[in-house]
């Protein structure tokens, strides 16, 4: 017994530098870097993204429903954006239940809400590596994947709770499992993308199915089976999507209305009109509108986008034209051209959509980020091999490379203060890569003639050279804006994470939909939370309708006072008060139990007139916060968006000022309606 434990404690560190040697190695068939160089970029992204996690913002609304839902399993289930689960958010809360389960474990901490954001992007880099390494092999891979992992857009919504990390994470999940499919025409690899794709629904709802075209169209092009077999694998495929994308929404519709919470976003309870009306049809002027109109068709190359994920525009669209026009008379099953056609699908796509719709946020273009990241590692590949053999398609990769260098300095100038040296230094850089990639070839061919074995060394030298320099020249400038994210004067806020300089509408980035909103951010409204701290929601006072872009894991000490006021004067049995949907997000972030009145926009017609006094006679409720202002600026700004009457908000304020007391509690003005 003895010997046996001392031999298993000699035989620890031995197995501990085994694993760590079969971690580092790379796999049979790869190069010896491989592994290492995509482990080196992994981690350095992973600190980039965590680093000063806890310093960052919140988002309001969200950070108030994940509060809500680790508390309460009920709220977790239905995703309720309040702890007595009494209307849920305006979204499908996939990624949302992912956070609140790491709240849950660790405690409620900014922390531990953005923790999965990191994972989930860091993952991300990982399989977008195995995915691209699959259709391109291992150097495009590593170029892929440190394309992706320094978009600035992807390393700032990596501090956020913004949905769309989980998103992108499961599409390329989808994307990896097709690119097996396609090139070995396997149904269960097939079924295996269209369940990533179902999963990736609940977290963005039917955006998730914007890759579905480009995964069928690839697939029906290229896959090794007949025709018939492959549109049946397209039909079972689709089947399984729809199957998984639905049966949450499903699921909740077949539980009755009195046993679940309202779906905010829809006029009529219904989850169906929340994800497929309020959430999608609407944005493309489909019935009601909803958001503000930022779509157009610059929209991919604005101010607010182009810095976020464009500053590989150039190598991805030459790569994308090379590897389609240069295998044009490749066998239909080649793999090289299926992978540049569902990737440039994947691209068009978005672009399109992102362009024809309301698009209510700039950051919404991740979705595009890992098709660039792709076509730009495989694009230069493609592109390196061409220049490699020779003839008229060598000066296409120089060019390319100027003309990146060129946009980088166009994208630059746009913001000339914010790190100007930055973008020159890429350009120098672009200027010896490209002058070395015209050169090598000459000297090559001088000392072949000369028979000189050390010119010829060197000349490889040189072209080795070259092109690592025009690959730190391209990625430079972005790794520089991405890295800006760990100074909070470059992330932007909760609400609207956007990576590098402020503009004079206050938010990171290029004015978006928080800009459009009025008074977001403004004096008047919410007061900031404690001193040194201004970026915080907070108690909002009697006066308020402002709205602020982010949140805190601490309280204000306004919120703090009136927590303990109303708790110290027998609130009500299920609420501690009501308030309107943005009025009570600070409170619902402090874990206090609040009735969201009229939904996020102010306008869902929860609760009615009716059922707002059965919670007060019944006890459930005694305090409601109105403010003076009714409901507030989102309200306001809904009104305007979407037409009508201010709606549910005037009726309840009406009637709460008519039968309840106007008091002021803890300095804040409130309406007790137990006391008459």
């Amino acid at each position: 017994m003895v010997i046996t434990a001392v031999t298993s404690t000699i035989d620890a560190p031995a197995q501990g530098r085994r694993l760590l040697r079969a971690v580092w190695r790379s796999p049979p068939g790869q190069p010896s870097w491989a592994r290492p160089a995509l482990l080196l970029i992994a981690a350095a992204a992973a600190l980039v993204y965590a680093w000063g996690l806890s310093r960052n913002p919140l988002h309001p609304y969200y950070s108030a429903a994940v509060r809500s839902m680790s508390d309460s399993w009920q709220s977790f289930a239905f995703g309720a954006l309040d702890p007595a689960a009494s209307i849920t958010l305006d979204k499908l809360p996939g990624a949302l239940m992912v956070q609140a389960l790491s709240a849950r474990v660790f405690g409620f901490h900014t922390w531990s809400v953005l923790l999965p954001q990191v994972v989930a992007t860091v993952v991300t880099i990982l399989v977008l590596y195995r995915a691209v390494r699959r259709w391109q092999g291992p150097r495009a891979a590593i170029l892929g994947a440190a394309a992706y992992a320094t978009m600035p857009v992807v390393a700032v919504l990596a501090r956020s709770q913004i949905s769309d990390t989980l998103l992108v994470m499961l599409l390329v999940l989808a994307a990896d499992a097709w690119t097996r499919a396609v090139a070995e025409g396997r149904l269960r690899s097939l079924l295996l993308s269209g369940l990533f794709v179902g999963l990736a629904f609940q977290a963005k709802m039917a955006q998730a199915w914007a890759v579905l075209p480009a995964l069928a169209v690839a697939y029906l092009v290229a896959a090794p089976v007949p025709v018939r077999r492959r549109l049946g694998h397209l039909g079972l495929a689709g089947l399984t999507t729809a199957a998984v994308s639905l049966l949450y929404v499903s699921a909740v519709t077949l539980v009755p209305a009195a046993h679940r919470p309202y779906a905010d976003g829809s006029p009529d309870n219904s989850l169906f009109y929340t994800v497929f009306q309020y959430n999608f049809l609407s944005r493309y002027a489909v019935g009601a509108q909803a958001g503000p109109d930022l779509g157009g068709a610059p929209f991919m190359f604005s101010d607010g986008v182009a810095p976020q994920v464009g500053w590989l525009y150039p190598v991805a669209l030459a790569g994308l034209v090379a590897g389609l026009a240069w295998r044009g008379r490749a066998p239909r099953t080649d793999l090289a051209r299926a992978g540049y056609l569902m990737w440039g699908l994947w691209l068009l796509i978005h672009a399109v959509a992102f362009s024809a719709g309301r698009v209510a946020h700039e950051f919404y273009v991740i979705a595009a980020a890992p098709a660039i990241a792709a076509l730009a590692g495989g694009g230069a590949v493609t592109l390196w091999a061409a220049w490699r053999r020779g003839g008229p398609r060598r000066w296409a990769l120089p060019a390319t490379i100027v003309l990146t260098l060129g946009w980088t300095l166009h994208l630059s100038l746009r913001f000339r203060t914010f790190l100007p040296w930055l973008a020159w230094s890429a350009v120098v850089l672009g200027a010896l890569c490209a002058a070395g990639l015209v050169a090598a070839p000459a000297l090559r061919a001088r000392y072949r003639r000369l028979g000189s074995a050390v010119g010829m060394r060197r000349s490889v030298r040189l072209a080795a050279l070259s092109a690592a320099l025009g690959v730190v020249a391209c990625l430079s400038t972005p790794a520089g804006w991405a890295g800006s994210t760990v100074d909070s004067a470059y992330r932007g806020g909760g609400a609207g994470p956007a990576a590098g300089p402020r503009t004079e509408a206050g938010m990171g980035g290029p004015p978006g939909f928080a800009a459009q909103i009025p008074g977001a951010g403004q004096p008047g409204g919410p007061p900031q939370a404690g001193a040194g701290s201004s970026t915080s929601v907070s108690g909002t006072p009697a006066g308020g309708g402002g709205f602020s872009l982010d949140a805190t894991d601490r309280p204000s000490r306004q919120t703090t006072a009136l927590l303990e006021y109303l708790r110290s004067r027998q609130p009500g049995r299920t609420y501690l008060f009501a308030a309107p949907g943005l009025q009570a997000l600070p409170y619902l972030v402090a874990g206090a139990s609040v009735l969201p009145l009229g939904g996020f926009s102010g306008r869902v017609p929860f609760p009615t007139v009716d059922r707002l006094q059965r919670l007060v006679a019944t006890g459930e409720l005694r305090y409601v916060l109105i403010g003076a202002s009714g409901f507030g600026v989102f309200n306001r700004y809904a009104a305007a968006n979407r037409g009508g009457a201010p709606g549910i908000g005037a009726a309840l304020a009406a009637w709460v000022t008519a039968h309840c007391t106007g008091i002021d509690a803890a300095g804040t003005r409130l309406y007790d309606c137990g006391a008459r």
